[in-house]
């Protein structure tokens, strides 16, 4: 099967209402080429109260998002960010007519730590702005590679702010069929995603996922189907409203986290689901829940060895992304929702799945 950014199968064709959520997910992509466009006063507070909400959601806290549009600052930005070894992989940002950009401000002890906690939940909450932001029409890129000391200048930070990621977004330049470095870049990593079967596994490592046959339709989408609509609905921490058959919400979920985007590509990560009903109030021991889940996905990634060079711890920064993918997709089918990243026994969850180093379990999500 080849490795395709392509849907698994046509999940709206499943729902006998709108699923519109996977509008957004197959929508969303880096881009690199942007058009001059101004953010009115209207837009730029939507974006603050969208990063704002998804911060809240993700018990992040509110100023590890910063939302940067002053024009005269983004320049600047563009300008310095390139400066230096770690810039130079970006080169675009000096030429291309950017909006704004999205900075993840956290403190450098929690970054560089064994296992970040303040980390994971940023970026959950940025990939939240992301996908908002694609369904607002713009365009972002999520970037590693830049000069932190000059965007610390810029920005009045000091040595006690670290900058793992920033999210450079646009207007974004709609996309031809030429031979350039941008559309090479899209058709060779953008587009190119691992199909489910080599990622995803049942109830442990030793049991490759294996897709299931449905009927149209077979499940009702929930009503709501915005971002910041599905964010408030993972807010809610009553029972679940929806009643998709499991094994399909649980695909769709895998589906959401698979077209994630991920550091160069490299899809360094594992995706086990659990549904023994034994396994599953195991895991809810070792998360400390106090739900009754009616399943489980434990996301686990491998930490790269680019995060030396480039500053950046990236196994949590992906996973955590796709944890947003999946958390939201959940919502989507109003499905009640539980992700565990801080506080989880590590060890007992990778036990229970069969996880062996060097790959590490990430974070939890329970469905109710």
């Amino acid at each position: 099967m080849e490795a395709t950014k392509r849907a698994t199968r046509d999940y709206p064709s499943l729902s006998r209402t709108p699923w519109d959520i996977w509008d957004v997910l197959y929508a969303r992509r880096s881009h690199r080429k942007y058009l001059p466009m101004e953010l009115d006063e209207r837009f730029a507070a939507s974006l603050r109260e969208t990063a704002s909400l998804a911060a809240s959601v993700r018990g992040a806290e509110e100023e590890s998002v910063r939302v940067v549009l002053d024009g005269g600052t983004v320049n600047e930005i563009k300008r310095k960010a390139t400066k230096g070894m770690q810039g130079k992989i970006n080169f675009w940002l000096a030429r291309s007519p950017l909006s704004g950009f999205l900075v993840l401000e956290l403190p450098p002890g929690d970054v560089g730590s064994e296992r970040p906690d303040k980390l994971p939940r940023a970026a959950m909450a940025a990939e939240d702005c992301v996908l908002w932001l694609t369904e607002e029409g713009l365009g972002t890129c999520w970037l590693g590679g830049f000069n932190r000391e000059a965007l610390r200048k810029i920005l009045g930070l000091g040595n006690e702010t670290d900058l793992p990621a920033i999210i450079a977004l646009g207007k974004p330049k709609p996309r031809i069929q030429a031979v350039d470095l941008d559309n090479l870049i899209y058709r060779r990593l953008s587009r190119h995603r691992k199909p489910l079967t080599e990622i995803a596994f049942s109830e442990n490592m030793r049991n490759p996922y294996h897709l299931e046959a449905y009927t149209k339709p077979a499940l009702s989408a929930s009503p709501v189907q915005d971002v910041r609509g599905l964010l408030r609905r993972l807010a809610d921490t009553s029972e679940s409203n929806g009643d998709p058959p499991l094994g399909l919400a649980l695909e769709a979920c895998l589906e959401a986290a698979r077209v994630a985007p991920n550091a160069s590509n490299a899809q360094n990560w594992r995706f086990i689901v659990v549904s023994v009903e034994e396994a599953v109030r195991r895991l809810e021991r070792a998360c400390q829940s106090t739900h009754n889940w009616r399943a489980a996905i434990v996301g686990a990634a491998l930490p790269g060895s680019m995060d030396g060079f480039l500053e950046t711890p990236f196994w949590m920064l992906d996973l955590p992304i796709a944890l947003s993918h999946m958390s939201l997709m959940a919502a989507s089918m109003d499905l009640g929702v539980d992700l565990c990243l801080g506080g989880l026994d590590e060890k007992e969850v990778n036990g229970l799945v069969g996880l062996e180093a060097p790959l590490r379990t990430v974070g939890v999500m329970g469905i109710r």
